[in-house]
């Protein structure tokens, strides 16, 4: 019994090492606004990351609302967009943007797009690319480098990316019997070194303590 009790109190204190780190850097939220206020101002950062608006297509009405979230503990980077069940299909929209790490001992670790959507005849095909030339010239859906899409689905999918710059083109289209609610764009980076060590030294610190206390039991009795 003491010993269960014991390897509780440990994984108590090694989850609270890490917990107590993960509160001095808690999750962050940016609001930019309509797809004209970013073109307003294009660049928008968030921790290291720089989301920088390049180009776009279609008929935007000013119903949408782009947003940046940032889990600062998980190492993740979303941005959002919204409002979009304020368009009638058919619709075709297009928003494309580059995403820098401004710390060049971070690296993207992968990107993910998730889509609520209803009804049917929905797609959204995100493009990612590996240079700016290839994004300026892949202007067709599906041309990127890597590329992800959702048809008429809100299940997410992913893609591993190596490079700590990007230029992404997001292609939102719906016809009459379909409508979008909204998308989240996510990209993760590589977990800090320094996470990972406290993270490490959380796990020892709270071993050796458990240790402690069981020789110092058996030399009392």
């Amino acid at each position: 019994m003491n010993r269960t009790r014991n390897l509780v109190l440990v994984t108590a204190a090694c989850m609270s090492a890490v917990v107590g780190f993960s509160n001095h850097a808690p999750a962050q939220s940016t609001f930019i606004g309509t797809l004209a206020d970013w073109q307003a101002t294009p660049v928008q950062t968030t921790g290291d990351k720089q989301f920088t608006y390049l180009t776009s297509t279609g008929s935007w009405s000013g119903a949408e609302l782009f947003t940046l979230s940032a889990n600062i503990p998980l190492g993740s980077y979303t941005l959002g967009l919204d409002g979009l069940s304020a368009y009638v299909g058919p619709y075709t929209l297009s928003v494309g943007y580059e995403l820098l790490i401004t710390n060049s001992t971070q690296y993207f670790q992968s990107m993910a797009l998730d889509v609520i959507a209803s009804g049917t005849s929905t797609l959204i095909v995100k493009d990612i690319f590996d240079t700016f030339a290839a994004f300026a010239s892949g202007t067709a859906p599906g041309s990127g480098t890597w590329s992800l899409s959702l048809i008429n689905s809100s299940t997410g999918s992913s893609v591993s990316l190596p490079p700590i710059q990007i230029w992404v083109r997001d292609t939102i289209s719906a016809t009459p019997s379909g409508s979008i609610l909204g998308i989240a764009n996510t990209v993760v980076q590589l977990p800090e070194p320094n996470s990972l060590a406290l993270a490490g030294m959380g796990a020892s610190l709270g071993g050796a303590a458990y240790w402690r206390r069981r020789r110092l039991a058996t030399i009392a009795t």
